[in-house]
């Protein structure tokens, strides 16, 4: 029996291409935070996974409405906070799982680069896209990545997301590095331990595939799968 394919999901927004067909084809879905399936990004929920604060302020011990957006307002926009925190509150039955993803785990996943044989590490928190790629390699699941960054000329961006936040975040304003990890992301895929080929894919109407400094290479299922869907 073979394994079922796990897609590790950003929020990567896409407009022009259209995705649907290639998310919906894989077993497992992992979504993150403020994640909204049927915006041109899957039809299928899969299972939500939180950063600590949101699973504490949405799941745990949830905030009204108006005290969410509030919260968050600094960092995302105002009408997409309050469509998201509707939508959630009236879809969340539909996620397979919601659940608080562990960010603080980096230390365990910088001793599987180290035992992978990768230069690179992780100086600051995973964010939890990451730590979910990590804990399944740990589980020994088949791990393919769609909508985070490998090119170096890419502006990192989740949708719903101030532009401001995005320039800040992309400067490495953050608890995160977004540097370090595209270069674990371009090294692992490079070192066939996930398959980050979705990665490469640009936002135009045809399906192009974006080369970048890590020479990244699709892999041959992801073109077919490509190819297939794109019928």
């Amino acid at each position: 029996m073979s394994k079922k394919k796990v897609l590790i999901l950003g929020n990567k927004p896409y407009v022009n291409l259209r995705i649907d067909d290639i998310i919906d084809g894989f077993d497992v879905i992992y979504r993150f935070n403020m994640a909204w399936p049927g915006k041109n990004n899957g039809t299928k929920f899969g299972k939500l996974a939180m950063c600590q604060h949101v699973y504490l302020n949405f799941v745990k011990n949830p905030l009204n409405k108006e005290d969410a957006v509030r919260k968050y307002q600094h960092e995302m926009e105002e009408d997409f906070l309050s469509d998201w925190y509707d939508f959630f509150i009236e879809n969340k039955g539909n996620f397979d799982e919601i659940y608080h993803e562990n960010e603080y785990r980096w230390g365990d996943w910088n001793a599987m680069l180290e035992q992978y044989g990768s230069p690179h590490r992780f100086s600051k928190m995973a964010t939890s896209g990451y730590s979910a790629i990590f804990r399944n390699l740990s589980e020994g699941k088949e791990v393919y990545v769609m909508g985070f960054t490998l090119s170096d000329d890419e502006r990192r961006k989740t949708a719903g997301e101030k532009d401001e936040v995005v320039i800040a975040k992309n400067q490495g304003q953050t608890c995160h590095s977004f540097s370090e990890e595209t270069n674990i992301l371009a090294w692992l895929h490079n070192n066939k331990k996930i398959d980050a080929s979705l990665c490469m894919l640009e936002d135009t109407e045809d399906v192009r595939l974006k080369t970048n400094t890590h020479n990244t290479e699709p892999s041959e299922f992801i073109l077919g799968l490509l190819k297939e869907v794109t019928k």
